[in-house]
């Protein structure tokens, strides 16, 4: 059990860290192309952005520690690979269900952009870690 909670809470701080830029400043940036095509003045205020950027950032955590428990209990990548897009992507749509349907698969896009960088920093640090010589030198 320890190891779950220590596994999932590094995966978490991942998502947390790909959250920020991808999904919090992405987001946003996403906001103000929409309010454009729909003919609305983008407004910039500090304290909206933020939000937006914590929004983010909170929602990275939450994808990076499922996606942790998902890496321990599903070994076959291709299946938790679309199992953890699927699960994205619905929470994804529920959570823009007010917006029109271009603006919302552009969310849903911005989505899958952070399930592909944080598998390729979970393979990553998964490769770097099998090849690691302290391992080698003390087998656990």
């Amino acid at each position: 059990m320890r190891g779950l909670f220590w596994t999932t809470l590094r995966s978490a701080l991942i998502g947390a860290a790909a959250g920020l830029p991808i999904l919090g400043a992405g987001g946003r940036g996403l906001m103000r192309i929409i309010a454009h095509w729909e003919g609305r003045v983008p407004v910039f205020t500090l304290p909206g952005t933020m939000t937006i950027l914590f929004a983010g950032t909170m929602a990275g955590l939450a994808g990076g520690a499922v996606h942790g428990i998902m890496r321990r209990y599903i070994h076959n990548t291709i299946a938790r690979n679309v199992l953890f897009v699927l699960i994205a992507i619905a929470f994804t749509w529920r959570a823009v269900n007010a917006l029109l349907p271009r603006p919302r698969l552009m969310f849903v896009a911005l989505t899958l952009v952070y399930a592909v960088v944080l598998e390729i920093i979970a393979a990553r640090r998964e490769t770097t870690r099998a090849f690691t010589p302290d391992q080698s030198l003390n087998p656990t």
